[in-house]
Formats: structure tokens, C-alpha cells, sequence
């Protein structure tokens, strides 16, 4: 499927597919994937696999296709929608089975130079009919981790906190009283079922912040982005799943997190804060007043994507998420996967970034 009315006409039996599978996250709902292809795979780019067996959907694998570039390799690769963030996932019954039919469909449909994908290690022995399939296809692969910082809240907050080294701790205090001499703060917006009816004017705000920070220094932020973010908290709000306190400090919007919860955990989107609180550091505050009230919200998990040096401090794990690739067997699929992967040791003695 191609286009927002094939979604839209599909949007029922996604909803009661999500009900049915159990090992699957938020990001593979009808609500955030139609939000996501709504405002930034309405381009043409939009792939949206559906497996049936008689006349039940039984598998949904929300795509894309991108032209793009490894090195100065010009290639066309199909992902996981929500690319940029480094997540995706198939929604099945039996992802193993499915996702194998999955790609040996989408090699017979579709013109590729690379799949990639989230969250499938080739290795494992579940994986087995899926590398078959890959072999079937004369596919190639390649795999790295992306790892996603975890936080355990099931004991509380205060558990969570004791577990920390006391150089933590005490960095904790003592990033409180420097914000409490600039004015003090609070934390509003909304909070699952708390702050509702301030919907509207917190994603205004929002949106205020994120124009403030150093990404836009003043810009406007991007219609794609203005409207993915709304969109999305219109859509989590009312379900009682959308988390997006806003840090306020001295009677100023300084910061926000923006994530959705279900089934007891959350799952980050984007942080933000305006650039004029830098030295009081109110993402890594505004973290922890969050870890505090999703705690005694009763949310057990805190899932970030991405391990950036700042998660070490206050992550209890880092967990590896295998990214698989899948090279064709092309001239620009074999060069792209040389470049990529036969090249890598070159790249770090030369302490340059990968491709």
C-alpha cells in the first residue's frame, strides 16, 4: 500500500491487530504510524506491507522507501518508518514467519538497493526463516547495535535513585538548588490522565520551546515536525498515554519531554529546552522530575532510544537493539555494503565517522 487512503481504510484492522499481539511496543500502533506517514511519508515514500491469512490481517509492516547516500554512494533503501529515531518494528502475530514473507514479497515488488531493519538479529535462532529468506533473495547482510538506554522504575523512584553512585546523588541535590536560586520550578503540561485540560496551550508550548533551543535558535520549527508533534499529542492525549511535562523555572518555559506510554512503559520522542537555560542543565532535571511522576503513575519501564555519553549518567542499562541490513545483490548494494563494513576498521584508524 501506497498512499493515506489505503492507511485510512486499514486503520480497523490495525487497531484490533495491535489488540491481539502481545510483543510489540506503542510505536507500532495505527495511532503513531498514521501520524508519522501523515506528515512525513506523504511524498511518495510511503511502503506499507499487510499480510492476510483468508480474510484477518495478521501482519502490518510499516515502511518507507528513501533515497539516500552511504559515503558518496547514491542507493534506494527501504525501512521502518520511523527512521530518523531508529525504531520500527513489524506488527504480527508471528513476526518471525511473517517477516520472512514480508521480504521475500517485498523483493519480488520492489526496486532496492538495502533493507533496513530494527530489532532483528540474524543470528538468533528465532530469526532463522527470515535469514533464509534473506539467502533466498541472494540478500547479503550486515548487522550493528543500536542501544536504547533502559531505566526500572517497578520499585519506585526513590529505589531507582538509591541504585545510582553517590556522585549522582549528590548531583542531583545539587542541580535542584541551583535551579531553585534561578527561581525555582515547577513541572506542568500533561501527564497521562493529569493536565487534559491544558491539552492545547502545552503543545503550543511546546512547540514555543523547541523554537527556542539551539537547533532553531529562533526559527520556525518545520511544518513536518510542527504538525507530527501536535498530531501526536492530540491523538495519546485523551487515551491517558501521552507524557509531556514542561519544565517551568522562575515563571519560564524551559524545557519539555514529549514520549508515549503503554502497558507500564515509556517510550521517548524528542527533548527539548530553550537555550537560554543551558547552564542549568533542565532536560537532565526535567528527566528526573519525570522518572518521579511516571513512577507513582505506576510506569515500570523508561525507554530512551539512543546512547548518548548523558544517559550513561542516569540509565540503569544500556541494551543493545540489533540493526539488520540487507544488501541487493547490485552494483551499488555490493559497493554500499564494502563501503560500509569491509572499510569500517579503515574508518576508525583514521578516526574518521563512519559512512
Amino acid at each position: 500500500m501506497r498512499t493515506l487512503a489505503d492507511l485510512e481504510r486499514l486503520e480497523p484492522a490495525w487497531r484490533g491487530l495491535a489488540e491481539a499481539v502481545q510483543d510489540r511496543t506503542v510505536l507500532s500502533t495505527f495511532d503513531y504510524n498514521a501520524t508519522w506517514y501523515r506528515h512525513y511519508g506523504g511524498d511518495g515514500s510511503m511502503l506499507l506491507g499487510v499480510a492476510r491469512r483468508g480474510t484477518d490481517v495478521v501482519g502490518i509492516a510499516p515502511l518507507v522507501v528513501r533515497e539516500r547516500r552511504v559515503g558518496r554512494i547514491p542507493l534506494t533503501s527501504v525501512e521502518f518508518n520511523a527512521h530518523e529515531a531508529y525504531a520500527g518494528e513489524f506488527l504480527a502475530l508471528d513476526p518471525v514467519t511473517i517477516g520472512a514473507a514480508f521480504l521475500e514479497s517485498l523483493t519480488a515488488a520492489v526496486r532496492f538497493d538495502l533493507v533496513c531493519l530494527n530489532g532483528i538479529d540474524p543470528d538468533a535462532p528465532r530469526w532463522a526463516a527470515f535469514r533464509d529468506a534473506a539467502g533466498r533473495s541472494r540478500l547479503s547482510t550486515a548487522t550493528t547495535n543500536h542501544h536504547n538506554a533502559i531505566v526500572e522504575l517497578r520499585e519506585g523512584y526513590d529505589r531507582y535513585l538509591q541504585r545510582r553512585n553517590s556522585h549522582f546523588r549528590s548531583g542531583v541535590r545539587r542541580h535542584a538548588r541551583l535551579i531553585d536560586k534561578a527561581g525555582g520550578a515547577t513541572v506542568e503540561g500533561v501527564q497521562l490522565h493529569r493536565g487534559l485540560d491544558t491539552l492545547s496551550s502545552s503543545i503550543d508550548r511546546m512547540i514555543a520551546i523547541n523554537e527556542a533551543s539551539y537547533k532553531l535558535n529562533g526559527a520556525r520549527l518545520a511544518d513536518c515536525h510542527r504538525g507530527f508533534l501536535g498530531e501526536l499529542a492530540r491523538r495519546f492525549g485523551p487515551q491517558g498515554m501521552l507524557s509531556l511535562p514542561i519544565l517551568v523555572i522562575g515563571g519560564r518555559d524551559a524545557a519539555f519531554i514529549i514520549g508515549l506510554v503503554e502497558r507500564g512503559c515509556f517510550y521517548d520522542v524528542t527533548l527539548c529546552y530553550d537555550e537560554a537555560f543551558v547552564k542549568l542543565s533542565p532536560g537532565s532535571h526535567l528527566t528526573q522530575e519525570s522518572l518521579r511522576q511516571l513512577a507513582a503513575a505506576g510506569v515500570h519501564t523508561f525507554v530512551s532510544h539512543g546512547a548518548h555519553e548523558y544517559k550513561k549518567l542516569w540509565a540503569d542499562e544500556l541494551v543493545p537493539s540489533p540493526r539488520l541490513f540487507l544488501f541487493a545483490n547490485t552494483l551499488r548494494g555490493r559497493a554500499t555494503r564494502f563501503v560500509r563494513f569491509t572499510l569500517n576498521p579503515v574508518w576508525h584508524r583514521l578516526g574518521a565517522q563512519e559512512p
